[in-house]
């Protein structure tokens, strides 16, 4: 059995097929309406995962995992299992949690059969409930493997406290909820999967809900995981709603429970303190960051495994960059490889503003050879691939597409919303000519960018987010057909795009005698304000690769070229497997459940 779906209308069919050569039959989409209902005008290719209608002309792909899930509700009878073993019950009590939570969170244990064991086991269930309907279940056993319901929706613990009330604790794992709960906190939900960041599907199907709410406080671990889960969730939430709470020496809101009790707990709570207000720090304020910097050292820019270009240039979010280059030198080119390679490997999704790239449909050709290694035409790739590549860009890129240029303040406004909607963490703005200057400035250019230069910085330090802004240079003169190579201070309009910003480079093709541009060129990496996380600055020479937008080192020793045609979206090495709600989570336990301890008594 293989299921399909047409590209025409979007519906999906149930065909049996052969897994070899071509499979004949009626169409899944228009023979039912004909007359002769039996002809097999429909052939479809399992090992090609495409088919075609000879009548209707409908084109058929495999239906693939972008396909929009439908969720499973778990069945589950509590009241065979509301006698929690008196293992169960110690083990809990050691931990702090009275029987009395455990049963009003309906906490309870059953033997479930455990992929990682190959067999049955004990195991603690968690319920997953949204307006008191089970919608999952999370088990765990006493060697501490854990699994979720199968095809059932990811959502936050305790969903019904954002239903209820207007102040929500945020906490790690379900162990940290109960030991709020056994505060006298029953305001709390807990991130399902531990702190694993990226694309929180839970989080944008819980979008609406979560606007409702005037205060959060977060409450995570105070670990490197912990720390890089708060940075996401009050970029998304937003800093204005935010309050953070602190464990002092304690990694969690268990250990802190354990050690000094309910008392602490509260007072954790308490003494929250805004993110922002009044923008005024002592150490108290970031003494979890303090002390993971104290362990582990500055946090590091990401790369992008091109060892000779992550050497002058790692990627981080908070940071504002700018890319020059004279007209044609590939500068948005560069820069839409450099995001795309980001989005594969890291998972952050991508917003534009970008109207030189314009229609979209010409930036989306852009961005499709990047993704999938082909160019976006018909021939060149096949049904499969060019609905796998559309549906990947759909969910990771999104555009601020207006009919007339936007001033500064509305495109910020349009990025704030892919911060909290899509969770986007890294923008563009191309080119910076295209921003509409305001009448205040209209006569003070150097004003003008001055104050843009400052809120786009402050965007991007406020949301945690990564914004490169493409400018054009003044125009530069030739010496004898060749153009000059700018840099930051050449930039249209002010020397205050090398002072202000945290990158900058300098995108630059070779030319021949005759002034013809090459395939091959360099990027010059000026400025990446610290070294030491941000890369060393310096030069890096590039091949472009005319069949997908790709880059790759050139060595300049004579070896061969090493052209990279795969397909990322499908390459295993490039994308790393999306967490699935509905499979075995690979996280530890102390991130699934926020619990470091004792393995279960069982």
């Amino acid at each position: 059995m293989e299921t399909i779906i047409s590209l025409a209308t979007m519906l999906t069919y149930d065909i049996t097929a052969n897994k070899q050569g071509e499979n004949y039959m009626p169409c899944p989409e228009c023979s039912h309406n004909r007359r002769k209902k039996n002809v097999k005008c429909f052939s479809y290719n399992a090992e090609k995962e495409a088919g075609y209608c000879n009548h209707c002309e409908a084109r058929f792909v495999k239906h693939n995992p972008y396909e929009k899930k439908e969720y499973v509700k778990p069945t589950f009878e509590f009241q065979n299992y509301t006698k929690l073993s008196d293992k169960l019950v110690k083990w809990f009590e050691n931990r702090g949690i009275s029987q009395r939570t455990l049963l009003s969170m309906k906490i309870s244990e059953k033997k479930e059969y455990m992929p990682q064991t190959e067999k049955e086991e004990n195991c603690i269930v968690f319920p997953f409930f949204k307006k008191s309907e089970l919608i999952n279940l999370k088990y765990r056993d006493a060697k501490k493997n854990f699994k979720l319901a199968s095809g059932a929706e990811l959502i936050w613990f305790n969903y019904d406290a954002i239903l209820n009330h207007d102040e929500v604790i945020i906490c790690e794992g379900e162990i940290d909820a109960l030991s709020f709960i056994q505060s006298g906190f029953d305001n709390v939900i807990s991130v399902p999967n531990g702190a694993n960041i990226g694309r929180m599907e839970y989080f944008d199907s819980s979008f609406e809900d979560l606007n409702k709410i005037k205060t959060f406080v977060i409450a995570v671990d105070n670990d490197l995981k912990g720390i890089e889960l708060k940075q996401d969730l009050i970029r998304r939430l937003g800093m204005e709603k935010c309050k953070t709470a602190s464990f002092k020496q304690f990694k969690d809101a268990n250990e802190l429970l354990v050690s000094e009790g309910v008392d602490s707990v509260q007072r954790a709570i308490k003494e929250a303190k805004l993110i922002k207000l009044p923008d005024i720090y002592s150490v108290d304020d970031f003494r979890n960051e303090l002390n993971d910097y104290f362990e582990n050292g500055m946090p590091q820019g990401k790369e992008l495994g091109i060892p000779e270009l992550d050497k002058i240039i790692r990627w981080q979010t908070g940071r504002f960059g700018v890319a020059t280059g004279i007209p044609g030198m590939g500068k948005s080119e560069f820069i839409d490889f450099v995001y795309s390679k980001l989005n594969i490997l890291y998972d952050w999704p991508l917003g534009y503003y970008s109207p030189e790239s314009m229609p979209l449909q010409l930036h989306f050709s852009k961005l499709f050879p990047k993704f999938v290694g082909k160019e976006y035409k018909k021939g060149v790739v096949n049904e499969s691939e060019k609905y796998t590549g559309e549906e990947h860009i759909n969910k990771n890129v999104f555009w601020v597409n207006p009919p007339v240029d936007m001033d500064i303040n509305e495109i910020l406004a349009r990025f704030e919303y892919l911060v909290k909607a899509k969770g986007c963490k890294a923008f563009v703005i191309d080119p910076f000519n295209r921003i509409e200057q305001s009448a205040n400035h209209s006569d003070n250019e150097r004003l003008f960018i001055k104050k843009s230069l400052v809120t786009m910085s402050n965007f991007a330090k406020r949301t945690d987010s990564l914004l490169f802004l493409i400018a054009h240079p003044t125009k530069m003169q030739k010496e004898k057909g060749i153009y000059k190579i700018p840099g930051p201070y050449d930039i249209s309009g002010s020397a205050d795009f090398w002072n202000m910003l945290d990158y900058t480079l300098t995108v630059h093709r070779t030319q021949n005698e005759d002034g013809k541009f090459q395939s091959f060129g360099i990027v010059i990496v000026q400025k990446a304000k610290i070294n030491k996380t941000m890369g060393d600055t310096g030069t890096w020479g590039y091949w472009y690769n005319i069949n997908n937008g790709r880059y790759i080192t050139d060595h300049d020793d004579g070896r061969p070229k090493q052209w990279d045609n795969s397909n990322w979206i499908t390459k295993v090495e490039y994308f790393p497997p999306e967490e699935k709600e509905y499979q075995v989570q690979p996280v530890t336990i102390n991130e699934a459940f926020g619990d470091e301890y004792a393995e279960l008594p069982f």
